[in-house]
């Protein structure tokens, strides 16, 4: 700690209560440009690395650098799985929300209730074991089985597939 001379604790400057509302980021992280939206709702429909470069018409790089500036925006920075991306971009109203399909909903059983939420949300398997209480071998064996019976083939779609079937409303809460 450092003293003045008259034996008082100096304090750091405190900043202006405004000053994070007026710091501004560039145009291109404000914004999710319609490429960064193609690419969202891409990854939504469970495509992935060549497959989703070749919908896209763009290299691998460029979808890399179109999913580094989308996590900028949505503020979901690279440890997050590209689950919660596309979870984000759900909730924040940068892709539109999948319309409920007309297939019958799975019923659940008590395990994938709790995680349904979280899946939605597109968390890791180590956060819902953490939220949840449910030990992490069985956490990720039931979303694994999740995604199967909903026809998912990786986090992202499960997210999109979850909204479509009904079993969570745009919100995240359960319908049922």
């Amino acid at each position: 700690m450092h003293t003045r001379t008259d034996g008082r604790a100096l304090e750091a400057p405190r900043p202006s209560a405004d000053r994070s509302a007026r710091r501004r980021f560039p145009s291109w992280t404000t914004d999710v440009t319609e490429k960064s939206r193609q690419t969202l709702l891409a990854l939504a429909d469970g495509l992935e690395g060549e497959e989703l470069a070749e919908r896209l018409g763009i290299s691998r790089n460029t979808v890399q650098d179109r999913v580094r500036r989308l996590r900028i925006v949505l503020g979901c920075p690279a440890p997050f799985p590209l689950g919660e991306l596309v979870a984000r971009g759900y909730e924040t109203g940068a892709v539109p929300s999948p319309a409920r399909t007309a297939e019958e909903t799975p019923g659940l059983n008590r395990t994938e209730a709790a995680l349904v939420p979280h899946a939605a949300a597109g968390m890791a398997f180590a956060a819902m074991a953490e939220r949840t209480g449910i030990p992490p071998q069985v956490v990720r064996t039931t979303v694994y089985a999740l995604r199967e019976r909903t026809g998912a083939v990786n986090g992202p779609h499960l997210v999109k597939r979850l909204r479509e079937l009904g079993l969570v409303t745009p919100a995240g809460a359960r319908t049922e």
